[in-house]
Order: C-alpha cells, then sequence, then structure tokens
C-alpha cells in the first residue's frame, strides 16, 4: 500500500511538470507571435503540432508496480531542453517588424464640379482616383533610424479629350481621330534615407536625410495630401490658368505658377535644441525632381526653417532659401533665370482649452529672376526678347501669397466626428502690379468614419470654393473658361493607413 500511494504521488507531480511545461511552452508561443517574432501562420502550426501530440499522460492509467514509470525529472529537462531549441531557432529568424512595412498613405476618390465654361465635348464634372499611395518605410537600425519610398497613381488626364471629327468627313470614323496625348498614370513620388551619425548626441543633431521628399517649407508643403483639411492645394503650391504663346502673343500673366514645388532632391540636416527649437538646414537642386533628367542641374538652392514648439502641440517658424534658377530646358518655368529667393513666416495654434480648435497660417514672399514664364511655355535662359526665346521679357518680379485656415472637430453630441473647415488665401503674382489679385475662400467639412492619427484614418471631406481672379493687369478681365475665376465644388472619400 505504501509503494502504490508513493507511485501515486510520483504520478501527480509529474503530471504537474508536464502541464507546467505545457503552459510555459504556449506562453513562449503566444508571446513570441505578439511581439512579430513568428508569423501568425507559424503560430497555428505550432498550436496544431502540439494539439496533434497531445499531452503525454492525459488519460493514461497508472503504472503498475511491476511496470518502471518514465524518471518525471528526466521527461521534464528533455521537454524544457525542446523547448529552449525550439525558442534559439525562433530567435535566429529575421524581425521585419521594424524594417519592414507597408501601407496606404492616401487613397482618394474625387467628384469636382467646376463652373468654369468648358469645350465641346469635356464637361464640367469630374470623377478621378485623385491620389492612390503606396507607402513602404522601415527602421535598420540607430544609425538608420528610417527608410522611406512612396509611389503614386492617379486617374486624372489619361485621355485629355473625347475623339476630334472636326476634320473628318461627314459620316467618317470618328473613333480613330482622338485628340490629346494619354498621360501616365504611374508616378515615382518620394524616397529617402534617414542616416544618423552619432545616436549620442541626438537629437541636437538628429539626422542626415537625403534624397527626394516633401520640401520642409511651411506646413502645407511639407503635409501628406493625406492629412490635409482641405481637398485642394493651396495657391503656393500651384496658381494660375490660360496659355501664353511662345512668339509673346496672348495674355502674359496668365498660366500656371509653382511658387513652391511640393519635392525636389534634397540633402538635409535636422535637429531639435532644448526640444523647443527644430531645425532644417540643406541644399536642393530648385529643378523639381521631374525636371532632372531634362533640366539643368547647375542652379542650387540652400535652405533652412527654425521652428519654435511654443507648446508640444502648437509652433512658429521661419523659412528662407536663397539661390539661383534656370528655367533653360527645365519643366519649372515661372522661376526665370538668376537670382531666386523665398521666405516666409508660418504657425500653427492647437488649443487646450477649447479642444478640437485648430488655427494655422503662412505667409510667403519670393523673387523670380528674368524671363519668368509659365509652365509649358519654353523660355531660353535671361532673354528678354520673347519672339526669339519665349517666356515674357520680364526683368524678374516680386511675388507674395498666404492663407489662414481654421477647423473644429466636434467630439461629441449629435454632431460627433464632423469638422467644420473654413479657408481664405491670396496670390499675387507680382506686387508691382494692379489688377491681377487670385483669392479664394473655401467652406466645408470633414466627417470621420475612423480617425487615429498617423495610423489609421477614413473620412469623407465636402468642400465649396469661392474663387476669384481680377485680370492679368490694369484694365484687363478673365474669361467664363478661367478655372481660378469661377466657382469650384468637391467631394472627396479617404482611406489611410499606415
Amino acid at each position: 500500500m505504501t509503494r502504490l500511494w508513493f507511485a501515486t504521488i510520483a504520478c501527480v507531480i509529474s503530471l504537474g511538470f508536464i502541464v507546467q511545461a505545457e503552459i510555459a511552452q504556449a506562453g513562449i508561443e503566444d508571446l513570441l507571435y505578439e511581439k512579430g517574432q513568428i508569423t501568425k501562420e507559424e503560430w497555428l502550426k505550432l498550436q496544431a503540432d502540439r494539439e496533434k501530440a497531445g499531452p503525454a499522460v492525459q488519460g493514461a492509467q497508472a503504472p503498475s508496480p511491476s511496470t518502471s514509470a518514465p524518471d518525471p525529472v528526466a521527461n521534464l529537462d528533455t521537454r524544457l531542453g525542446s523547448i529552449e531549441e525550439w525558442k534559439a531557432k525562433i530567435e535566429r529568424l529575421p524581425s521585419l517588424s521594424g524594417k519592414f512595412n507597408i501601407g496606404l498613405n492616401a487613397l482618394q476618390f474625387l467628384y469636382t464640379r467646376q463652373d468654369a465654361h468648358v469645350a465641346e465635348g469635356k464637361s464640367q464634372d469630374n470623377l478621378s482616383v485623385r491620389r492612390s499611395e503606396v507607402l513602404m518605410y522601415g527602421k535598420i537600425n540607430e544609425y538608420i533610424p528610417k527608410w522611406h519610398t512612396l509611389m503614386e497613381m492617379q486617374s486624372i488626364n489619361l485621355t485629355n479629350n473625347t475623339p476630334d471629327c472636326v476634320t473628318a468627313p461627314p459620316g467618317g470614323n470618328c473613333s480613330t481621330k482622338a485628340a490629346g496625348t494619354p498621360a501616365a498614370t504611374t508616378m515615382f513620388r518620394e524616397a529617402y534615407i534617414d542616416f544618423r551619425p552619432m545616436p549620442s548626441i541626438a537629437p541636437n543633431l538628429n539626422l542626415i536625410r537625403m534624397g527626394v521628399f516633401r520640401m520642409p517649407f511651411g506646413i502645407f508643403t511639407e503635409q501628406s495630401g493625406g492629412l490635409r483639411d482641405v481637398v485642394s492645394s493651396p495657391y503656393l503650391n500651384s496658381v494660375g490658368s490660360g496659355t501664353v504663346l511662345r512668339n509673346g502673343t496672348g495674355n502674359s500673366t496668365v498660366g500656371t505658377v509653382d511658387f513652391i514645388q511640393e519635392r525636389d532632391y534634397f540633402a538635409d540636416v535636422r535637429g531639435t535644441i532644448f526640444n523647443k527649437l527644430d531645425y532644417v538646414v540643406g541644399i536642393m537642386n530648385n529643378n523639381n525632381f521631374q525636371a532632372n533628367a531634362v533640366g539643368a542641374n547647375g542652379p542650387k538652392v540652400f535652405y533652412s526653417r527654425a521652428r519654435f514648439l511654443v507648446t508640444d502641440i502648437s509652433f512658429v517658424s521661419f523659412t528662407v532659401l536663397s539661390g539661383e534658377s534656370n528655367n533653360t530646358n527645365t519643366e519649372i518655368n515661372g522661376r526665370g533665370k538668376g537670382a531666386f529667393d523665398r521666405y516666409g513666416i508660418d504657425a500653427r495654434y492647437t488649443s487646450r482649452y477649447l479642444p478640437g480648435l485648430m488655427v494655422q497660417g503662412e505667409w510667403w514672399q519670393g523673387h523670380d529672376g528674368a524671363n519668368q514664364t509659365t509652365v509649358g511655355t519654353p523660355a531660353q535662359g535671361a532673354c528678354l526678347n520673347v519672339v526669339q526665346c519665349g517666356g515674357n521679357g520680364a526683368p524678374g518680379v516680386q511675388r507674395r501669397t498666404w492663407y489662414v485656415l481654421g477647423k473644429y472637430f466636434i467630439s461629441d453630441g449629435p454632431l460627433q466626428n464632423f469638422e467644420p473647415v473654413v479657408m481664405y488665401e491670396q496670390f499675387d503674382p507680382s506686387t508691382t502690379m494692379s489688377n491681377d489679385m487670385y483669392t479664394r475662400t473655401i467652406v466645408g467639412f470633414n466627417y470621420y468614419f475612423e480617425n487615429l492619427p498617423p495610423k489609421i484614418q477614413s473620412k469623407i471631406s465636402i468642400d465649396y470654393e469661392f474663387r476669384h481672379h481680377q485680370g492679368s493687369g490694369p484694365g484687363t478681365s478673365v474669361p467664363n473658361t478661367d478655372a481660378f475665376a469661377q466657382n469650384v465644388f468637391l467631394a472627396q472619400f479617404q482611406v489611410r493607413y499606415q
């Protein structure tokens, strides 16, 4: 009886050890899965293998006195040894959770209703995939804290016009006479590497950023299109309409002016001092990254920005860039050839006393060189003879633009998750000329279905823009086809995940 009692006790102790080993293994598996060390498929396979094997003694009869029972301590050592071996193998596998990530920077479906008159065969209503941006990013180690690449696909401007039947004979087949050139839908947008030379002095000298990315100028230009509060880009990115002919005829002040291009080739140094001052100092190509292959790469521009953090959510910034521009054989016209500069101030106030309220604004001014022209109209250097060289023959011009934007996010009540937005802006293409001002007032709202910035966001944006363009100089007026002189309605649905 005594031997049977001791055998029973040994079985119970052995079962306890084995159950604890099972629990330990399951806990390790769960922990490794939660930490991203193993995939969900690997975790499920381990669970299935363990369930298939089953507990070693579950349901087994107690050994008879004549049968030699396995040593429970030796069995425990074997099982724990196999767990440690399996854990060591898992730990040697590469971990990609921090090294590689993929997200949807912004997927936007846009409806636009433009009041400006359009040519026969076109429509004032437009549907488009405004942005479809696939983002990949990750961290290598503390010396390379981030790598980043962004690709964007669009459905806008695929084919400009319906089939052209003007010169077709009566009864002719118009389907073979499509006017307008199809445009590419895939665009390379961003790719940069952050290098932290001395982690011990970060964030005072935090990192060196090299590649193609959004300009660190102001708020809107640096802000991703997926995080903007209104659908349209501000005038400091692009404004204008119309055409200037190479021979100098036509309206010399219309056309698109890129006051500041969004992206370029950059190399800069970034850091934070006393946790209150963010700074950026660098050099850029100044021809727009798309113009790099077809334009002159000699001109360069130096830039710097100092951003004072009034609080952790409010700031004021000062930005200066200065250098040389060259519009010969480049896609950045409107700048002219010669001295080029931009300087401005931006500020954002986010209220702690009235949570949900945010107000921001920017003011910019800058000088363009001789013979500045418009996008799509070639200009050869500083030549002021528009018949020979194109452009508008101007000796140089000073431009100015500013805006102020306010929004209020409603966090509770019947209008919960609604965010009213209002914005007003001006763009003066030449501070020495009258009757050429662009103005715009935007009123609208955002409704957030999900809002966990900066990771996850889905929202609908409804905007109505009151646009006005005075003219192209003293005594001039604008036609009803000028899109920047006619109102527009925009409705956009967006999904964003990083």
